[in-house]
């Protein structure tokens, strides 16, 4: 099993996260692959048996994948609201979802299925991501008022008060809704909580109990409970047991340039 992160140009960097590749073989990992929502949209190229392009919406609660024993995958990690100027509609429609690329880019789905196929290894296929996203490239970044409330959310690991936003953005609470929803595919509350979240799994292997719940900023242990239920369908003590015993697959091999 081998998982590859790497970073993109400057030109991208407002929108992608990272470009990453999973590679199976042999006996595929026992348990389950359990994908936590962090507020980020990608575009999944599945290279197992041909080119299959999928675009996957933000999710909200955590996702459990079957892994077959032989896989291949690269993809595009958009920043939570980075998608939307590339794929102009509202994000909202793909939260919790996974559609077919070719429903959204026909004739560009056509083409990144031809070029996909032909590269061969992870770095070629980075770099030829890269190149497609390149001739995509907006004339505007998006939303800047959302752009920078997100950034706030998460630099902030999710410790905004979210009617401090409307402040920030300089408009109502229906309006600050409205274009995250439009934006980044969530509300700005459920963003706050995944980045919660996140912090948290960050800081699962050198805390525990009380003291855990809050530095990653919960009122106290049973606010963290809840939300880890909601968002993970674990509590905190079993999802550090099954990432000891199962792991994550997405754990960088190397974030490369």
């Amino acid at each position: 099993m081998r998982y590859v992160e790497a970073r993109p140009c400057a030109a991208l960097a407002p929108y992608v996260q990272c470009y990453w590749a999973l590679e199976l073989s042999g006996v595929a990992p026992m348990g389950v692959h359990r994908v936590l929502p962090d507020g980020c949209l990608d575009i999944l190229v599945d290279l197992t048996d041909g080119v299959g392009l999928r675009v996957v919406g933000a999710m909200r609660a955590a996702e459990v994948v079957p892994l077959s024993a032989r896989a291949s995958f690269v993809a595009v990690r958009f920043r939570p609201g980075g998608a939307q100027p590339f794929l102009r509609l509202p994000l909202l429609e793909l939260t919790d979802a996974t559609v077919a690329l070719a429903d959204l880019w026909p004739r560009e789905a056509r083409e990144w299925r031809e070029r996909l196929g032909e590269a061969a290894g992870m770095a070629a296929r980075f770099a030829l991501l890269e190149r497609l996203l390149l001739e995509r490239l907006p004339g505007r970044e998006g939303d800047a008022g959302v752009r920078h409330a997100v950034d706030l959310i998460l630099g902030a690991r999710g410790q905004v008060p979210v009617r401090s936003l409307e402040e920030v953005m300089g408009v109502g609470a229906r309006q600050v809704e409205r274009r995250f929803h439009a934006g980044v595919g969530l509300s700005p509350k459920v963003l706050c909580r995944i980045a919660r979240l996140q912090h948290a799994v960050e800081l699962s292997r050198g805390l525990q109990g009380a003291e855990w719940a809050l530095a990653a900023g919960y009122y106290d242990q049973a606010h963290q409970v809840r939300e880890f239920r909601a968002l993970t369908g674990l509590t905190p003590g079993a999802y550090v047991r099954e990432q000891a015993e199962v792991g994550f697959v997405q754990s960088p091999e190397e974030a490369g340039a």
